[in-house]
Order: structure tokens, then sequence, then C-alpha cells
């Protein structure tokens, strides 16, 4: 699947050709929809097995134990739905600020969306929709290439942790060596150096060895055990 996902967001930067800050704007728009679909996976999951986890509740919540497990399973819709709400517009804020940070560091056109003075004073939906036509399918290839973050048992770790599931040591990789990248691709490629670079960088992302928990040998068999 890493393999696919690499495939498809190479191709499509030598399409389009990506420049880099094209490529810090995909990552970002990558980054919110994966905690996005944390979140919103990560809801249902705890709403589902509440009520047969509630031992699990109780060692973390002693007074819990007040409450019968059924009064405790009806009880936990309402909860996860705020709860998953709130993460939601969290998330909205902290990438607000990272937006906020890449309209200096990476401006790109249009101005008015990605320009250091465009994103602050735009509404950030905007900037999204923007990016979402325009990476949709580096987007598909991310949450692809993650599914099994999706179904981990950790649900509510996953809610508000999204990232401690993701390889960040890939990232860091792509940061360290992007400058050495764009070097050599610029003395090999001359003019097509960004977008040489960006396959690279993508290479990293996708196709280094990812560690995995023990769990993943039984995503998907249920959605108990927190």
């Amino acid at each position: 699947m890493n393999a696919v996902a690499f495939a498809l967001t190479a191709g499509l930067a030598f399409v389009q050709q990506w420049s880099l800050q094209e490529f810090c704007w995909g990552v970002w728009i990558c980054g919110l929809f994966y905690s996005w679909a944390c979140v919103l996976t990560a809801v249902p999951q705890v709403m589902l097995t509440a009520g047969a986890q509630k031992e699990f509740y109780d060692t973390k919540i002693p007074w819990l134990k007040r409450i019968s497990a059924e009064g405790f399973a009806l009880g936990i819709i309402p909860v996860s739905l705020l709860a998953g709400f709130f993460m939601l517009y969290l998330y909205c804020w902290i990438f607000s600020f990272y937006g906020l940070f890449l309209s200096v560091f990476a401006e790109m056109k249009p101005l008015n969306l990605f320009g250091r003075n465009g994103f602050i004073n735009s509404d950030f939906f905007t900037p999204v929709a923007y990016l979402t036509d325009n990476f949709w399918p580096m987007i598909l290839a991310t949450l692809a290439a993650n599914w099994r973050d999706f179904l981990r048992h950790q649900a509510l770790e996953r809610m508000v942790f999204p990232f401690k599931n993701h390889d960040i040591l890939h990232i860091h990789v792509m940061i360290l060596v992007m400058p050495f990248l764009a070097m050599i691709t610029w003395a090999l490629f001359r003019d097509a150096y960004q977008q040489w670079t960006v396959v690279l960088l993508v290479g990293l992302f996708y196709l280094l060895p990812k560690k995995r928990k023990k769990e993943d040998h039984v995503v998907g068999q249920s959605f108990g055990g927190q």
C-alpha cells in the first residue's frame, strides 16, 4: 500500500509540477485530514465498546464504579460526541497556527490564501477546500497508507494524540535531508529540481520501513480493548 501511495503522490508531483512550497502545504493538508480521521474513527469506537470496556474505565476513574454498565454505555454517547467535536475544533486551531507558520516560510500562490498576509486574513476552511481540491490524491494516499492507525485498539489515545501512532521519525528525516537533496537535484536536473526533490522526499516518507506496534496483528478483528 505504501508503494502505491508513493507512486500516486510522486506522479502527481510531476504532472502538476509541485514546488517545494506546494509540497509543504500538501503535507499540511494531509496532516489535518489524518488528525480528523483519527477523531472521527475513535468516537464511534469508544461509543460501541464503552459497555464492554467499563472495567478499564473503572480502573482509570474509580467513581465510575457506582454507575451500571448500561448507564455508562448510554452516558458515554453524548460525552464522546462532545469530546470529538472539541478535538476537531482543537485540531483546526492547531493547524491554523501551522498554516500561519507556513504562510511566512512557504508562501505560495494564491497569495490571498497562502501568503503571509493572506492566510491570516482568510477563513480557515477556504484554504482547506482549495488544498483538498488540488491534493486529494495525496490525502487519500496518506489515509490509505496509514489505515491501520484508524483501527487501533487505543481509541482514546488516537483521539487525543493522533501523531503518537504516526511514524514522526520520517518527517524529521525529510526535514534534515531536504537541503542536501535540493542541492543534488539542482545540480542534476536544474529547472526540474523541485519536482525531483519532492519525489525523493515522498519516497523517504512512504518507503522507509515503519515500526508497528504488536497490536497490529489483531487490527480489524475487533474494536475492543482500550
